[in-house]
């Protein structure tokens, strides 16, 4: 095969990695199917992705420098679960098993999947490992999934260049003689994080994007500004607080890149303080501020700066991981991945609804929400081991109010 993947980590993949060996660091998307097909196909289908993508088939180890890279593996086959169940089945539990379920990064795969058969709908749940992969990675996945599933072919893609490659910046540093893997600790601890989701008609949906334009900001300033005011409410310490929300942010389009299955992302915090004193609008414009430059390759550039600097050219992992221990402590994720940018009829089976990325990106207490729009309606999914409760309701009841919509908040 022309298409397998060797190489080094880089160094935002490698950040994963190591944080990897303190807590899971891994994440779902689900899509919503409507029609169904035969288990056959659909594996049939997956293994045609596979052979599309090469980091379908890698695992990470550790080679004589003390560098994790990305080795192939031959017949590599990504699991499968298949539930058949009635249409009340509550999906979101397959989810929340899955992230409870830990990767071997040294052996791989690093994708699951799991089909949930209802009479006439699937969900198609993807599990992955977040050194190899983002949300819209999957989501081109659940795409070229449905392409094979149906019977069209898919061509094979080069290995994709780690986003340091990608700018120029040389590879991790080989350092002999120097192997302190055996230093690490794994000791993991359990995890049983929870999932909610819930996804706005197309009536509300459209008036969010056209409100949001008419406002001076974005959506995704929406859902911000409407999770601070849900999460303020509802979490009384939380009430006054210091609030930082982190954002990812996709680097395929600064860096020129196609829809291979990879890590192609950076993420940016800002802090909201004495925020509750202004409207809703002027906090969704200050959430879209907050994001200027981010989507520049000379801001990607910078953010893996920052990771190499902390975790290239050493052999002492277990330092690199002390460092990264107090990564990452902010309250709220908001993780949107836009538009589904795709067509999504597929013959006899269409694409519904995408939900997630969900995902525990933090040490516990905060609130990752999830944001996609599929056939032109919002998803939206929150994932913590600690849920505020009716949260997602809440921010729906923000969002439809500042909107001045008074109708069913979702479908």
């Amino acid at each position: 095969m022309k298409n397998q993947q060797n190489r080094t980590l880089g160094a935002f993949e490698k950040t994963f990695w190591l944080l990897d060996q303190i807590d899971s660091k891994d994440f779902v998307l689900a899509a919503e199917i409507d029609g169904t097909e035969a288990v056959q196909a659909w594996r049939q289908a997956i293994d045609m992705v596979q052979l599309r993508h090469p980091n379908l088939s890698v695992k990470i180890v550790i080679d004589q420098f003390s560098r994790p890279v990305l080795e192939h593996v031959d017949d590599m086959t990504i699991p499968l679960r298949v539930l058949n169940v009635k249409d009340d089945y509550r999906w979101e539990q397959e989810v929340e098993k899955e992230l409870a379920t830990r990767f071997n990064t040294a052996e791989g795969p690093l994708l699951r999947a799991v089909l949930i058969q209802k009479p006439e709908t699937t969900i198609l749940v993807l599990a992955a490992h977040h050194a190899v992969a983002d949300g819209t990675s999957i989501s081109y996945l659940f795409r070229d999934i449905l392409t094979a599933v149906t019977g069209r072919e898919l061509q094979p893609m080069a290995p994709q260049q780690s986003n340091d490659e990608t700018l120029g910046l040389p590879e991790d540093l080989a350092i002999a003689g120097s192997d302190k893997t055996a230093s690490l600790q794994n000791e993991f601890k359990k995890v049983a994080p929870k999932v909610s989701s819930i996804r706005l008609n197309k009536e509300i949906s459209r008036r969010l994007i056209e409100k949001a334009r008419e406002e001076g900001t974005t959506v995704h300033g929406a859902i911000c500004a409407a999770v601070l005011f849900a999460t303020r409410t509802k979490r009384a310490t939380w009430s006054d607080r210091k609030i930082e929300l982190i954002s990812p942010i996709c680097a395929r389009k600064p860096l020129r890149l196609d829809d291979n299955y990879g890590l192609n992302i950076t993420t940016h915090a800002v802090y909201f303080e004495g925020e509750q004193q202004k409207t809703f609008w002027e906090v969704a414009r200050e959430a879209k501020a907050g994001l200027a430059g981010t989507d520049t390759e000379q801001h990607v550039k910078n953010y893996i700066n920052f990771f190499r600097d902390i975790t290239f050219n050493s052999a002492d992992i277990q330092k690199m991981i002390d460092i990264l221990k107090n990564a990452f402590n902010h309250e709220i994720m908001v993780t949107n991945l836009g538009k589904v940018k795709y067509e999504t009829n597929f013959g006899k089976l269409k694409l519904k609804a995408v939900y997630g990325p969900m995902v525990r990106s933090g040490k516990g207490q905060e609130q990752t929400i999830g944001a996609i729009s599929t056939n032109d309606s919002l998803s939206l999914t929150n994932t913590s081991d600690n849920p505020i409760e009716g949260l997602l309701e809440a921010v729906v009841q923000t969002l439809t109010s500042a909107c001045a919509i008074n109708q069913e908040l979702a479908v």
